[in-house]
């Protein structure tokens, strides 16, 4: 969760605020913000911004790129949530999976994140050399208009709210019998996963894979909703004790918890848990020129951290996942 307070969004979103709330209370003389609000939006121009699709399209990478352009303001502050979290789904003519693509992984930003560099895109990547093509679709979930407010808590609000249901929705909808989802989600991204996962055990039968890096718990939300699944999942929290402090250092009750802070070969980061998670799908740091004589360490008690246990390396490694236990005090890798 960096600071952003001078990034130019910061200073859109007040305007949208400012014009938004200003223009349609003007208008609305009964008091009915939501339809004063949209009838001002249609008529300066701007009912592109009332829309709810999300796209479907393939970089050349092979990694299928998702994007919910939504704008918080407009689809959470006037059309609302229950309004604004169905979306229809386009998708690109090229694309087409494999007859025998059952299974998906899915990374995502937290706040703001995604404007900073192209992390997911580059850890899908990484994820579609390891993974047979056949079997699995390597995704990137962008919702950086959501997660571009001022406040990091709105970013949550967002992706709980809205993004969330909106993937899964794209997923049931490009993959409708899919049996094994892994999603992965960084900072406020983790509410994100965490929706869309419960959304898709109400439509699905398919096995359920959360990995949170540094889960993002706003004050006085309940950390123990993320991972709180009405089936078995399992999940996993690798976060660090940086500056961001306990609201994104926190063991979470429903994941089996992992302490990286001291593996961190510089600062202690709120963006590490990424670069550390893409590092052991790798074998070695990438991002960053400075890490990549340092030793990617994963092992803690016996046990391999990291993608080693996720279903993408082999059914064997996921069922030793499925046992690890749940609210557990957090295991510390040490270098």
């Amino acid at each position: 969760m960096n600071c952003h307070l001078f990034h130019p969004r910061f200073w859109i979103n007040l305007l949208w605020i400012a014009l938004v709330c200003g223009c349609a209370s003007s208008q609305d003389t009964n008091g009915n913000f939501r339809e004063g609000a949209i009838e001002f939006l249609q008529n300066v121009g701007l009912s592109k911004e009332l829309e709810r699709t999300v796209r479907i399209a393939r970089e050349e990478s092979g990694v299928l790129i998702i994007t919910d352009p939504g704008q918080f303001f407009v689809q959470y502050m006037i059309l609302g949530p229950e309004t604004a979290r169905t979306a229809s789904i386009t998708i690109e003519e090229n694309i087409t999976l494999p007859e025998t693509c059952d299974k998906v992984v899915v990374i995502t930003h937290g706040w703001i994140d995604k404007g900073a560099d192209d992390w997911p895109s580059e850890m899908a990547y990484a994820l579609l050399q390891d993974a047979d093509p056949n079997e699995w679709a390597c995704c990137v979930f962008d919702w950086r208009r959501g997660a571009a407010v001022v406040n990091p808590v709105d970013a949550a609000r967002y992706g709980r709210d809205i993004a969330g249901p909106r993937l899964a929705q794209t997923i049931y909808h490009l993959l409708p019998d899919v049996r094994h989802v892994h999603l992965i989600g960084h900072s406020a991204g983790s509410w994100t996963v965490n929706s869309a996962a419960q959304e898709l055990i109400g439509k699905t039968g398919a096995a359920i894979h959360i990995t949170f890096l540094d889960a993002y718990v706003p004050p006085f939300w309940d950390e123990s909703q993320l991972g709180n699944m009405n089936r078995a999942v399992f999940c996993e929290h690798y976060y660090t004790r940086d500056i961001t402090m306990r609201v994104t250092g926190t063991d979470l009750t429903n994941a089996h918890n992992v302490d990286i802070t001291r593996i961190d070969p510089w600062f202690k980061e709120h963006v590490f848990p990424y670069r550390w998670y893409h590092a052991t799908i790798t074998g070695h740091y990438g991002q960053r020129k400075m890490e990549r004589r340092f030793e990617v360490i994963t092992c803690a008690g016996g046990i391999e951290y990291g993608f080693c246990r996720s279903r993408e390396r082999g059914p064997d490694t996921w069922q030793e996942s499925l046992a690890l236990p749940r609210g557990n005090k957090a295991v510390v890798l040490r270098k």
